[in-house]
């Protein structure tokens, strides 16, 4: 494995590492690894800098697997000279954009999650049919909080294929927020690219002047 390689195979691992989604076995490989392999220190050390010096992650999952990182590394994160200053710049834009660019997306997901919650939940509320609007209401709460999310996208696709079918169903009216919590699942599964799709097919049919569309603009100009 060349060095380019090597770099986005620890990009990769560093990134599930930092927002828990490893399993048991996984950490306890990857923190044995960080310990013997300066390569993968460096760039995890340079990761955690980026992550602390955010301001646009507030994220505690990623602020405890740092604390974590640290203490599996056996010591304080390396001073800022710990490589030259080229080697530096090398692994912050390379390994550095990916995080960010992931941070950011999940973020705007988060930002954007309760923007038609109370809209919607007096339309739920008002729905006669109570395990259809149970069913939403544990899927919308699932897309905001990041919770399930590849469960809760495959159910919301399938719901948003029914809502937008010419037969009219139990879904029908629900079309536009079924819509725009599949694209904020997405966003918070770090999708831009489909949460794009479903915000440009919303805006085709809300366009701008609308309550509705002015915000999935505003959504989708930020992607």
């Amino acid at each position: 494995m060349n060095m380019e390689e090597t770099l986005y195979n620890n990009e990769e691992r560093i990134e599930r590492y930092l927002h828990g989604e490893m399993t048991p076995e996984e950490e306890s490989i990857f923190e044995e690894d960080l310990a013997n392999d300066d390569t993968l220190r460096r760039q995890a050390e340079a990761m955690a800098r980026i992550v602390k010096g955010m301001e646009t992650v507030g994220d505690e999952q990623d602020k405890l697997m740092v604390e974590k990182m640290k203490a599996a590394n056996g010591k304080k994160l390396a001073p800022v000279w710990w490589m030259s200053f080229a080697a530096s710049l090398v692994i912050i834009f390379t390994v550095g954009y990916h995080f960010y660019d992931r941070s950011q997306t999940i973020a705007l997901g988060q930002q954007y999650a309760y923007v038609f919650s109370t809209e919607t939940e007096s339309l739920i509320r008002g729905e006669e049919d109570e395990d259809v609007a149970n069913k939403l209401n544990v899927l919308f709460d699932n897309a905001a909080n990041g919770k399930d999310l590849k469960n809760t996208i495959s159910q919301l696709e399938e719901l948003w294929a029914l809502a937008q079918s010419d037969t009219y169903n139990d879904y029908t009216t629900y079309e536009p927020y079924i819509g725009w919590n599949l694209a904020i699942a997405y966003l918070r599964n770090n999708d831009k690219k489909e949460a794009r799709k479903i915000l440009e097919l919303i805006m085709a049919e809300y366009p701008k002047g609308t309550a509705f569309g002015d915000k999935v603009m505003e959504l989708r100009k930020k992607l």
